[in-house]
């Protein structure tokens, strides 16, 4: 077992050195835990502090730990999507600048105590032209304040303040996020490994549970085949508490039942996991390397890569086995794995 721990630079006896929090009545995320300010800390030294003594007390050098730690955490990020300063998931308030001094001040602490662990850049959540203009000079002034790079796949529609897509907009932002991060990384000269810490969905009613499943299916495979090392699923069943826009896009719903979703990702996990390589070899045609075997994913209209040859066995994203001939398959918009 591995934890990443999200640092949130907030408390509450130093936020209220700015003053009083934004006004406003409609609740935002996290608000009963981490307050409404969600400024850079006030005095950074004192954060300074904090996090190395954070970081010391679950590193596992025996220095000072946690009694009874059975799992040192190596994996560290200062808060989450810093650009989203606006409605119920307001992560941060101040500038670009603001934030970069944050993430100066987590890495340098976090280094002082352990300088083994790992610090991820904060979430950047989706490649619109306001997200990619606040992490711009952040790539440009401060790739060494991290380790990893960072980039969320999940869309917030309307419920959120964004125009919401069809499901051809969501196929198109889920299958393509992370090769356009990848390709903005390169040009600020940053070539770091990419994981993808929250993989969910948001969407409307003309989108069903099924089509959700398969265009989750997709989105890692297309992930992993642009570059990604890791995704992370965001929230696998929701809380009580959770908004109707959330607790629709789940895994699991909030009564237990298990979704298509759901069972997308485990045959994904079962099918792929541990994989060496993966590369996209045309539109909706993929390959990995599982064990030293090829495991192709397949969706989409055309044929099927000429060296998939003779008896096959294919799945389809709910685990169905059948064994067949190559020459019988028929591509769907729902991906099935050919091995």
């Amino acid at each position: 077992m591995a934890f990443l721990v999200l640092i949130f630079p907030f408390a509450e006896w130093d936020q209220a050195n700015w003053g009083p929090a934004p006004a406003g009545t409609s609740p935002i995320v996290y608000e009963q835990w981490m307050g409404r300010s969600r400024r850079k800390p006030y005095d950074m030294d004192a954060y300074r502090r904090f996090v190395s003594a954070l970081v010391e007390r679950y590193d596992g050098d025996g220095i000072d730990d946690m009694p009874g730690l059975k799992y040192p955490i190596k994996y560290w990020q200062a808060g989450q999507v810093p650009a989203v300063q606006e409605g119920y998931f307001t992560f941060f308030n101040g500038s670009s600048e603001d934030y970069l001094e944050v993430m100066k001040a987590t890495y340098q602490a976090v280094k002082e105590a352990d300088p083994e662990a790992k610090v991820l850049q904060p979430g950047m959540l989706e490649m619109t032209p306001h997200v990619v203009s606040f992490w711009e000079p952040i790539f440009d002034k401060g790739s060494q304040y991290f380790d990893i790079a960072n980039i969320h796949i999940c869309w917030p529609l309307a419920e959120l303040g964004h125009a919401e897509l069809d499901k051809a907009g969501l196929i198109a932002m889920a299958e393509g996020q992370v090769s356009e991060f990848k390709k903005l990384l390169s040009e600020y000269g940053i070539d770091k490994p990419i994981w993808v810490t929250a993989v969910l969905y948001y969407f409307g009613e003309d989108i069903s549970l099924e089509e959700h499943g398969q265009i989750l299916a997709r989105s890692y495979v297309s992930s992993f085949a642009s570059g990604a090392d890791k995704c992370f699923y965001d929230t696998f069943r929701p809380f009580p508490t959770d908004q109707p826009f959330l607790k629709r896009c789940t895994p699991v719903d909030e009564n237990g039942e298990k979704r298509p979703a759901y069972y997308g990702l485990k045959t994904l996990i079962e099918k792929l996991d541990r994989f060496t390589s993966a590369e996209e070899l045309a539109e909706g045609k993929y390959r990995f390397m599982v064990k030293g075997k090829p495991v192709y994913v397949l969706w989409g209209a055309g044929k099927i890569p000429a060296e998939i040859t003779g008896e096959v066995l294919v799945t389809d994203i709910y685990g169905n086995e059948t064994r067949t001939d190559s020459s019988a398959i028929k591509l769907s918009e729902s991906p099935i794995f050919v091995e």
